[in-house]
């Protein structure tokens, strides 16, 4: 996949997140921190050249857990809708 297309989906999956009115400021913060915390690791450790297989393979993992955590965690906090 091309990672521009990955980042375009982040960017509107998080638009989108903070456009809804069925959470909490304080959640959708935290989602975006758990959301966004990978990505920038890549780029931490890649930029400073201390990207080794440990690491790569602790930031795969990382890349499934914190979204999956931000996920969990939206499905929990979410306030119910008003029917009209």
């Amino acid at each position: 996949m091309d990672p521009f297309l990955g980042l375009l989906v982040l960017i509107l999956g998080l638009g989108l997140l903070w456009s809804s009115d069925a959470w909490t400021r304080s959640t959708k913060l935290l989602a975006t921190a758990l959301v966004v915390l990978n990505p920038l690791a890549f780029v931490l450790f890649g930029v400073s050249g201390r990207m080794g297989p440990i690491e790569v393979l602790v930031l795969l993992a990382a890349g499934v857990a914190l979204p999956v955590a931000a996920a969990i965690r939206l499905i929990r906090t979410a306030r119910p809708t008003r029917t009209p």
